[in-house]
């Protein structure tokens, strides 16, 4: 008992020590209006970016019964985030060209909130459309083939109907409903004997 008593001390003295970091640290409702505030919100460039994400998001609540174009829509956000890290690094590289500041640093926390953090909340939007089209779909699909059951145990019962009622005629009938050829029950002197 002794040997673990040693390494759980270890741990709960590291944990300690990260949430009396974690206590140091600003909050982040600071951390969140300290990025707001280093941004000049009236560079163009920023502004167009940002009545782009509202496009795209107004694309993905309205167009819900486009599937092409939500699909579409779908594959351009997860490319543009998946090229995240590229295009950042191509910013910071050319920032001088279209801003007063250099926005893109290494770690992408700007790219990542104004241009990944929107398109994924695009994407999650496009994703419960396209789960409930699919339940949708689905539902539909499921009524359909109990309704085909329905009919086709219909068309079986009045097939056995139809065979039941003809069967019980005057002992012989041309064939029943499974389709062999019956005849009636024989007589009694009708045996040659020698």
């Amino acid at each position: 008992m002794d040997e673990l008593t040693g390494p759980l001390e270890e741990v709960f003295k590291d944990l300690k020590e990260k949430w009396k970091e974690f206590q140091e640290e600003p909050p982040f409702s600071d951390v969140v209006m300290g990025f707001v505030s280093a941004v000049d919100w009236k560079e163009t460039w920023i502004q167009a970016l940002m009545a782009t994400q509202v496009v795209v998001m107004l694309l993905a609540l309205f167009t819900r019964k486009s599937v092409v174009l939500q699909s579409v829509l779908f594959f351009v956000a997860a490319a543009t985030i998946y090229m995240a890290e590229r295009l950042n690094a191509l910013g910071d590289a050319h920032w001088e060209k279209f801003s007063k500041q250099a926005y893109f640093d290494k770690r992408g926390v700007f790219f990542s909130t104004l241009v990944s953090g929107p398109l994924i909340l695009a994407m999650l939007v496009l994703l419960i459309n396209y789960l409930v089209t699919c339940s949708v779909m689905l539902v539909k699909a499921k009524r359909q083939e109990l309704k085909y059951k329905g009919q086709q145990r219909v068309k079986v019962e009045k097939a056995a109907d139809a065979g039941t009622g003809a069967g019980t005629g005057a002992g012989t009938s041309g064939g029943d409903a499974g389709g062999t050829k019956t005849t009636g029950p024989k007589k009694a002197g009708s045996k040659k004997t020698k």
